[in-house]
This record gives C-alpha cells, structure tokens and sequence, in this order.
C-alpha cells in the first residue's frame, strides 16, 4: 500500500503563537460566511491579522511548505466543500487604508475596495478609475487578476507594488 505525504499544518506550534498575536486566530474555522456565495467548508487555521507587525509575525512562524490562501472580499472566490489543510488570511482594517501623495499619486492597502478606491480618487479629482466602481472586490485580488472593464485595468494605474515575502521582507516591486 502506498502511503501519499499530506502536508499537515502544526497547530499546536501556532496555537503558541496566538498568545502573541493580538488579531484574531481561529481554527476549523467555517468558511461559510467569508464569501459571497455562502459556500465552503473549514479551514485548519484562519487569520485575520489587524497589523502588518503581526502578520510578519504569523507568517515567520508557520512552516515554510504550509499552505496560505489570502482571502479578499470572498466576491469572485468559490470554496471547496471540503477542510483547507492550510492557512486562509483575510487582511484586516489596518490594510484598508489609503492615502494621497503630493504629485497626485495614491497608495492604497490591498484590502481596500475597488469601490472605495475609486470614490477617493474622485473626491481628490484624479481620473481613470472610474473602472473600479463597478468591479467587486480589492485591490489586493484585483491586483492579482489585473481587473478591468471599459477598456481600463489595474496595470493601467499601477506605479508599484508593495509585498511581503513569507519571511516577513517587505519588497516594492516598481512596474
């Protein structure tokens, strides 16, 4: 008989690390109501971090091979019936913000809404994201997707991109 390797997540690893981390940590967690079309199964872990100290935090402490799956709006994501084996993170409000440079540019987290996105640009009158008014979801999934409409997408707005490695490293990607 052949036995197959299944990666399994130490939770009892991160359950530690939960004492440290003060976002919300839940496990078998329902995925039920973190998307719209009200399907899903569980998740081993669930993460919603509500800083960026935390999220590094989170991810130089889980393994290396466990599996991650950021979660935006849950507008365009279907999920399995079956138990995520992994960790799902869905970013909290400190990612929801958004700021204007003096030359016009804006920097946005990636949990902001497309919507939000561009009502501010709007009320700071700089055009072309009237696009994203209409598209559900981030821009951290829009990002992802490059999402469009009206013959607009993300790739024609972006100036860079600001990541984080899962060793907790913060890049910036200049497009």
């Amino acid at each position: 008989e052949r036995v197959t390797k299944v990666n399994i997540m130490k939770i009892d690893k991160i359950k530690n690390l939960s004492q440290e981390l003060k976002s919300k940590l839940e496990f078998d967690c329902d995925l039920k109501k973190k998307n719209w079309f009200n399907i899903g199964g569980k998740s081993k872990v669930y993460f919603k971090p509500d800083s960026l100290q935390d999220l590094i935090l989170f991810l130089k402490n889980i393994d290396k091979k466990d599996k991650i799956f950021i979660l935006g709006a849950g507008s365009n994501t279907l999920i399995t019936d079956n138990v995520y084996n992994g960790a799902i993170i869905k970013l909290g409000k400190s990612f929801s913000n958004i700021s204007l440079l003096p030359n016009g540019i804006i920097i946005a987290g990636s949990a902001v809404t497309d919507k939000k996105l561009s009502e501010f640009a709007l009320e700071n009158e700089i055009g072309n994201f009237e696009f994203l008014s209409c598209i559900p979801g981030t821009i951290g999934g829009g990002l992802r997707m490059n999402a469009g409409c009206f013959n607009r997408e993300f790739k024609d707005i972006l100036v860079s991109v600001q990541a984080l490695k899962r060793n907790g490293e913060i890049i910036t990607i200049p497009i």
